[in-house]
């Protein structure tokens, strides 16, 4: 029987997306933050100056443009010529942020161009100001606290953006660091009665490694026990300690193209602390496009399966699995299958429980449409 393909609805194709973006995110962490914060601040400044501009409200007169200052000047010389304001009222009135010369000046300039046919009544207000002791206000007008306040966390914030873009950017570009080198004591035969040599546990080794490595590599399409049929797709991919950002994923699709799914595998845990990370349990997961949901297993050390802190700890990511080399794991969705066979399977040493993370696994992973 087969199966008709269906379009994915836009709910199906959202959560595809969501899928694809969470797994480039992963992969390259430092570039997804860059890009985050350009566009995010690309859209902030869309909101600010187009969506949400700024609008002023109750602002003093010496904040209007020179033209609504005049206005404004002319309206208090009527009214203070009429009687209607002392000198000591019209000063009040035009408030702070201004001083009387300014004033006086833009005054001037009225009175000058017989402003409005009101030059009479300008000219008093001018002789009036001039010629009494009163305070129109400071220069300037001081922050409010809480505009002193937001301003410095404005700066704080593009200061502490880019330090963070810096060390970003400074760690993309970093050259991987030297390989670090074995350092094992050998012992010696000694004299009669002598105490053995005290034989110190040797560092992990770590080779150089390639970020090609951990990707997917094409192999020939074989034939797997149990299967009728030759996989739709096949690859290997190795991750090797000192990879500390592999995260492998590779998309399912048809002979003519068609989106069926993707499937990878990346650091699932990892043990003890300093450089490199010490690996002791792999995720490999499958989405199924049509089925709109990604299946899980966790490939686990020898020491992380028997430890029941570890074990309960990544139970909610997926079904345990204990890795041995030519072991097949398998993963089942709605119309998709993937078999993972490990290849090769080398434990690190040095530090850590034996057989508790790994130096280097080779998976090789083939799928299948169930559909067709």
């Amino acid at each position: 029987m087969t199966i008709k393909q269906t379009q994915p609805s836009v709910k199906q194709q959202v959560q595809m997306g969501l899928m694809i973006g969470k797994q480039m995110a992963s992969s390259y962490p430092g570039w997804t933050i860059i890009i985050s914060a350009v566009v995010g601040l690309i859209v902030g400044l869309i909101f600010a100056w187009m969506i949400w501009p700024v609008t002023w409200t109750e602002t003093r007169p010496s904040r209007l443009s020179d033209q609504y200052k005049a206005v404004y000047l002319n309206f208090a010389a009527t009214t203070h010529a009429t009687g209607g304001m002392s000198t000591e009222q019209v000063a009040q009135q035009l408030g702070e942020g201004w001083s009387k010369d300014d004033v006086l000046r833009i005054l001037d300039g009225m009175i000058k161009d017989n402003y409005a046919g009101n030059q009479g009544a300008l000219q008093k207000l001018r002789d009036d100001l001039s010629g009494t002791d009163v305070t129109i206000g400071p220069k300037a007008v001081p922050a409010a606290p809480s505009s002193l306040l937001l301003l410095l966390l404005i700066v704080l914030a593009i200061i502490a953006l880019l330090i963070l873009l810096y060390m970003l950017v400074r760690r993309v570009l970093q050259k991987p660091s030297q390989p670090t080198q074995v350092a094992t004591a050998i012992p010696t035969p000694g004299a009669v009665g002598e105490a053995a040599p005290v034989i110190e546990a040797a560092p992990v080794v770590v080779p150089p490694v390639s970020r090609a490595v951990g990707g997917a590599r094409p192999v020939e399409k074989t034939a797997w026990l149990g299967e009728a049929r030759t996989p739709l797709t096949q690859f290997a991919t190795t991750y090797a300690i000192g990879d500390d950002r592999y995260d492998m994923s590779n998309s399912i699709e048809t002979p003519a193209g068609d989106f069926l799914g993707e499937c990878g595998v990346g650091i699932s845990e990892t043990l003890g602390t300093g450089s490199p990370d010490k690996v002791t349990a792999l995720e490999l997961w499958l989405f199924d496009k049509n089925d709109v949901r990604t299946l899980t297993k966790v490939l686990m050390s020898e020491h992380a399966y028997n430890d029941g802190a570890i074990r309960a700890k990544l139970a909610p990511k997926g079904d345990a699995v204990m890795l041995r080399k030519g072991e097949i794991v398998e993963l089942t969705t709605q119309t998709l299958k993937l078999n993972a066979r490990v290849v090769d399977l080398t434990y690190g040493v040095g530090g850590l429980p034996p057989n508790s993370f790994f130096q280097q696994v080779t998976l090789e992973i083939a799928t299948w449409n169930l559909a067709g």
